[in-house]
């Protein structure tokens, strides 16, 4: 309820603010964005085979003068995800200067470049769906505070530190106080090229019975962080223990003419313990303005003696087509081989066939 309240509160502040942002400003701007999708493979069973809707999401922006605000709400039928309308982004920005500016709210962290640059509008998404390190490490949302600008002596250099309510309180902002801490920093040598590395650290509370980023997060997308219904490797059932997350990360993104690549990886560990890590890369080729083809790698590597995160492997790789039949719908098809290895469940190897149809208006 306390999350809830404190949702509730940003958003009137919010709300406030874009109604003084109204007052003086026409500079005020929504995009709705929503897609479709089938997914079959060689295992699935034929009542699988269905055209799912996928997230609906508002996407409100306004400035005025060197203030600016933002809010992304995302919608999904209750067939897919508990949570059927949920916040997924609420913040208000200042700019102290041309290169600095701080925020304050609900947004995305900037750990890597994915989800400091796509929000949840599918449209934009270079592949079908995110990297598999999102289901498990990437704490994708966090309130808190965020300071961010660009170097005054080295063109291109820019930095991003978040002091943020950490991922076991959710949205209830700083009701342990600062719980997490973010430091990005990017360096861009020309437009279109731009590369990353950061460091998150976060204190999962009571790390048993309120999992880190849990299904608020990341309801409706594929994924699973842990077996809820068992408890982790190396801790009693009802354990009350609070536990140390890092994350250190390195993107690197590059768009020309003809070529496009993204390459993230990530280590991270609980408790000091082994080394998780991810690795996702896209590689895409423009063969024309609205026909693009690419082939994608994802893996995820979990440490047997994790103490948090369910011990195991996944893998995708595949190839893909993107077709832009108007400006506003965006349509993708993916062949991938699946492979997932699990200490809890027999290994699964799969080929799967997707197709999404996205829109953004």
């Amino acid at each position: 309820m306390n999350a809830h309240k404190n949702v509730i509160t940003l958003l009137a502040f919010s709300v406030g603010t874009l109604g003084a942002v109204s007052a003086k400003s026409q500079d005020i701007n929504a995009n709705w964005f929503t897609h479709v999708e089938l997914e079959t493979s060689d295992d699935a069973q034929a009542i699988d085979r269905e055209f799912e809707w996928g997230e609906s999401t508002l996407f409100l922006t306004g400035n005025s003068g060197r203030w600016s605000f933002l809010s992304e709400a995302s919608f999904q039928a209750e067939k897919y995800r508990d949570k059927q309308f949920t916040i997924e982004r609420i913040r208000v920005r200042y700019e102290f200067n041309r290169d600095n500016a701080v925020s304050f709210g609900k947004m995305h962290t900037p750990v890597n470049y994915w989800n400091d640059n796509f929000h949840h509008g599918r449209y934009f998404f270079p592949t079908i769906n995110r990297p598999s390190s999102f289901g498990r490490f990437v704490p994708v949302h966090e309130v808190g505070l965020r300071l961010s600008g660009q170097s005054p002596m080295v063109e291109g250099v820019g930095y991003d530190i978040v002091f943020g309510t950490g991922q076991s309180e959710g949205d209830d902002a700083f009701a342990n106080g600062v719980q997490s801490y973010t430091a990005s920093f990017s360096w861009a040598p020309t437009p279109q090229s731009k590369t990353m590395i950061s460091y998150y650290r976060d204190t999962i509370l009571n790390h048993r019975d309120n999992p880190f980023h849990g299904g608020h997060h990341y309801g409706g997308h594929d994924g699973e962080l842990q077996d809820h219904d068992m408890p982790p490797q190396g801790l009693a059932s009802g354990s009350e223990t609070d536990i140390a997350y890092e994350l250190v990360s390195w993107s690197f993104h590059h768009e020309g003419a003809t070529w496009r690549t993204l390459s993230e990886l990530s280590a991270n560990r609980t408790d000091q313990g082994d080394l998780n890590w991810a690795a996702f890369q896209y590689l895409g080729y423009h063969v024309n303005e609205s026909l693009s083809a690419y082939a994608l790698f994802d893996y995820v590597n979990v440490s047997q003696d994790e103490v948090h995160f369910s011990a195991g492997t996944k893998q995708r790789a595949g190839v893909g087509i993107e077709w832009f039949p108007t400006n506003s719908a965006s349509l993708k098809v993916e062949l991938r081989r699946e492979h997932e290895d699990r200490t809890t469940e027999p290994h699964q190897d799969s080929t799967v066939l997707e197709a999404q149809l996205a829109f953004g208006f």
